[in-house]
């Protein structure tokens, strides 16, 4: 097999190796050789000189993107997600469902099992993020009201067995009748549960993870606001220390200033930035359809065109890294672990991906400073 050398600044969890070449060989991460010298015996070499080598980025919560969704059940539409999403560094992501009835979710499942496990030079589908349908109507944001309901036991048990290990989360109101039954149930399946679109307070909060759940889903969206009367789930991710939180950073969602508290609140093993990226992302203003209800996508942001709530973000993950970075300074290796070690550990594949360590897949994503995508490598193969 060939051995590869890239060069450039190498972001570890710990630190950035600057002017360094990291090694591939067998599709697997070899080493980091802190020199650029001809002499070094690598038989295909990639110099990114001045540029960032980030672990591949990893996307737990996106619905779609270039006008196709997840929950369509669509392999083609899928497929075109998939290959967008390398030319944002994005290697690995959650096919992530909208609220709809048994029927449209079984076959978004069903499609998505198709293509698992099969990357054809574009992102891997690390599984399937299901965001509800067993949310709160008080919270239930872009939601269709119509596709809710209480949690159902025998329906998500049906779910996981299409395609068993498929599903690696699951959003859900914890108050809602039969949620904490089923949260237990599926923590011991491997699921990872997150609280969100929900208005439970803080007590059944501190339940639900008793029972397994420790992450909560788009941190202050989805949620009653903080109630310095009445502790709720908002309270509850910021001031309980083992719970991670996911957070929008489109800057859109969520006013930077408030970005700044959660920075604070939480420390950095327990935040991540998603993209909930939605059908418009990567494509023009307009209509579009989502949940069975129409979007109206105006200078990029996205709302419910019959309450005009938000409606996902139309920014890809690495531009919320970007946002972040230029609003807070956050370092490299802290926006490496946010965008990419975090979720893989979230989803119990971090042994895998999530970092650029010694045995560990090749994906790899090569940024500038803003985080404009300059390559991205998946299995050591440049497909971006």
């Amino acid at each position: 097999m060939s051995r590869i050398g890239i060069f450039g600044n190498i972001v570890t969890p710990q630190l950035v190796v600057e002017n360094s070449m990291l090694l591939i060989k067998d599709k697997r991460i070899a080493g980091i050789i802190q020199s650029n010298e001809p002499e070094l015996k690598i038989d295909i070499r990639y110099d990114y000189s001045g540029k960032y080598l980030y672990p591949g980025l990893i996307d737990l919560h996106l619905h779609g993107v270039l006008g196709q969704d997840t929950t369509d059940g669509d392999k083609n539409g899928l497929q075109k997600m998939a290959k967008y999403l390398t030319t944002c560094g994005v290697t690995g992501f959650l096919a992530t469902t909208v609220s709809e009835s048994y029927l449209r979710l079984r076959k978004a499942i069903e499609t998505v099992s198709k293509l698992d496990k099969i990357h054809n030079s574009c992102s891997k589908i690390l599984g399937i993020h299901l965001e509800g349908p067993y949310l709160s109507e008080g919270r239930k944001g872009a939601h269709n009201a119509k596709n809710l309901r209480v949690p159902d036991l025998s329906e998500m048990k049906e779910f996981l067995e299409i395609d068993p290990g498929l599903i690696k989360r699951i959003t859900l109101a914890p108050e809602l009748p039969g949620s904490l039954e089923l949260i237990e149930y599926l923590s011991k399946q491997g699921v990872c549960v997150s609280l969100g679109h929900s208005q439970a307070d803080q007590e059944t909060c501190y339940l639900a993870y008793r029972k397994g759940a420790h992450l909560v889903t788009h941190l202050f969206n989805g949620m009653d606001p903080l109630n310095h009367r009445k502790p709720n789930l908002l309270s509850f991710a910021l001031g309980f220390d083992e719970i991670t939180v996911e957070l929008i950073a489109d800057m859109i969602h969520i006013h930077p200033d408030i970005i700044k508290i959660a920075l604070k609140c939480k420390d950095e093993d327990h935040f991540i930035a998603v993209s909930d990226a939605v059908r418009p992302t990567g494509f023009k203003d307009g209509e579009y359809e989502f949940g069975g209800e129409l979007m109206v996508v105006e200078k990029g942001i996205a709302r419910m065109k019959s309450t005009m709530s938000l409606a996902g973000s139309t920014s890809p993950l690495n531009r919320c890294l970007a946002n972040l970075r230029a609003h807070f300074q956050i370092s490299h290796p802290r926006l490496a672990k946010i965008g990419s070690l975090i979720p893989a550990q979230l989803i119990k594949m971090e042994h895998q991906i999530g970092s650029l360590e010694i045995n560990k897949n090749a994906d790899i994503a090569i940024f500038d400073d803003q985080f404009n995508c300059h390559a991205t490598f998946i299995n050591g193969e440049q497909i971006f």
